[in-house]
């Protein structure tokens, strides 16, 4: 645990080293190759949520679970297909450094980026989720103090990223992603080899069924459940993860990625990455079978204990910084692409231009408050981490549903379409996060089901994305039309 945070520590020296301007904090562009991007890609899509909170529903409800470990990487991915050119192209010729500026650059419209930052505002459930993963994980394999755990991993991520922003978040990422990697492998083989079940991989499968009857893995659903009850209900989380790539902590990568020839590289590597990754999902099914399913623990802490069961203290201590890996590398992106809120969406494009600011004193300014705001970001994540929620995975997307819902319009269709105009993305924008929030609250997805809600928003989004563009730019044609008559 030294080494490793002493490595992160000294990654951060050396982003420090090579962050020479606002702009390098914001997104290291054009820096890396796109083998190290898709581990940061796929290591910060892949969070505590996939390393803990993923394995925990499995252990806690069975088979149907794995619905979502096997499509959220796919829909990802696929969502990546359709707008990592776009983001690129526009962040070398534009500069563009945050996904609110790229899309207010894409339809020339402030309101969008303003609105934007607002609602992206919401990742910080996102970071929450990731503090709690490590303080459980702290807690569950060493026996600390979960808030001192939780302490500890803020003041490790608050110096790091405070040193060399967005350089220390991919050079620390693409380490933590290898260190998951192996993990992930490992956790499949045991899977595959029934480690620490008596009987081989047979008797495995009829343990779980017997531990837990309703989540063997005979069944693919699970009758009356808001989230694998049914297909459509599955198919909705699959929606919901079409715009996943495009959050700000892994929209800004693309732009990391030293050239746009290289893209098509990095989709391949992020493919195999991302489909290997939450395969750790299948330890919470071994774990049914090797701890019992009413070992009295939280479901989120079925890999720690699943490792000391199985392994020896040496290597359980390596895969339990595997796990910290897996937090480590989406909140450190998380942490910069909140700081980019306030210090490039709010400050540099939004007051800088209403005050007449020098530029190099904005420069400095934008430095300085991305730099400190780490810390503000930080404290928060804290402060709303001190009580854990009962599942990570529902707890984060609170308010990834909340984006995603307003951006699957604007991102995924306006990339892809070049007709879509600037009152279309507002009418998405508006109409996926009402409906959003209006089937998540009211309607009752239950507080225990976001994923169905985004799905929801994010098809209401897409669908008022197209209509109103066709009913806009025929009334443009129209309005030509009678001008030249």
């Amino acid at each position: 645990m030294v080494l490793f945070i002493g490595l992160m520590l000294f990654l951060g020296w050396v982003g420090m080293k090579r962050t020479k301007s606002s702009d390098d904090f914001a997104t290291a562009r054009s820096s890396y190759g796109p083998f190290t991007i898709a581990l940061v890609i796929a290591a910060g899509i892949s969070s505590g949520s996939t390393f803990m909170g993923m394995p925990g529903l499995a252990y806690s409800m069975g088979a149907p679970s794995l619905w979502y470990p096997l499509l959220y990487p796919i829909a990802t991915v696929i969502g990546m297909l359709f707008v990592a050119k776009a983001i690129k192209k526009y962040g070398d010729q534009f500069g563009t450094r945050t996904i609110p500026e790229f899309i207010g650059e894409r339809f020339n419209s402030d309101f969008l980026r303003i609105v934007l930052t607002i609602i992206s505002a919401l990742l910080i459930f996102y970071v929450v989720s990731q503090f709690v993963a490590a303080a459980t994980m702290f807690q569950t394999m060493m026996g600390v103090n979960y808030e001192l755990g939780l302490l500890l991993t803020a003041v490790v991520l608050a110096v790091y990223v405070f040193m060399g922003g967005s350089h220390s978040d991919v050079m620390t990422d693409a380490i933590q992603g290898l260190l998951m990697l192996v993990t992930a492998i490992v956790v499949v083989i045991c899977f595959v080899g029934s480690v620490g079940v008596d009987g081989g991989f047979t008797d495995m499968i009829a343990k779980i069924s017997e531990e837990n009857p309703t989540g063997g893995f005979d069944r693919l659903f699970l009758p009356g459940d808001i989230t694998y009850g049914a297909f459509w209900m599955v198919a909705l989380l699959f929606i919901a993860h079409l715009p996943f790539a495009v959050l700000p902590h892994l929209g800004n990568k693309f732009m990391a990625v030293k050239s746009g020839q290289n893209l098509k590289k990095l989709i391949m590597y992020c493919t195999i990455f991302a489909t290997i990754l939450p395969l750790m999902s299948l330890g919470g099914m071994l774990g049914v079978a090797v701890v019992g399913s009413d070992a009295d623990i939280v479901p989120d802490q079925i890999i720690p204990v699943l490792f000391s069961e199985i392994f020896p203290p040496v290597v359980a201590a390596f895969f339990a910084i595997a796990v910290l890996s897996a937090v480590m590398s989406t909140s450190d992106g998380l942490i910069v692409s909140l700081t980019q809120l306030l210090a490039n969406d709010l400050y540099r494009k939004t007051i800088v231009p209403r005050l007449n600011i020098s530029k190099e004193r904005a420069e400095r300014n934008e430095l300085l408050i991305s730099r400190y705001s780490t810390f503000v970001v930080i404290v928060v994540a804290v402060i709303m981490a001190w009580t854990p929620p009962e599942f990570l995975s529902v707890f984060m997307w609170i308010g990834i549903g909340g984006i995603v819902s307003a951006t699957g319009g604007p991102l995924v269709v306006g990339a892809l379409w070049k007709r879509a105009t600037k009152p279309a993305a507002v009418a998405s924008l508006i109409a996926g996060t009402v409906t959003y929030w209006t089937v998540y609250l009211p309607f009752g997805f239950n507080y225990s089901n976001p994923f169905g809600a985004a799905g929801i928003g994010v098809l209401v989004g897409m669908a008022v994305m197209y209509i109103v563009t066709v009913a806009t730019t025929k009334s443009q044609a129209q309005d030509q039309r009678s001008q030249t008559a």
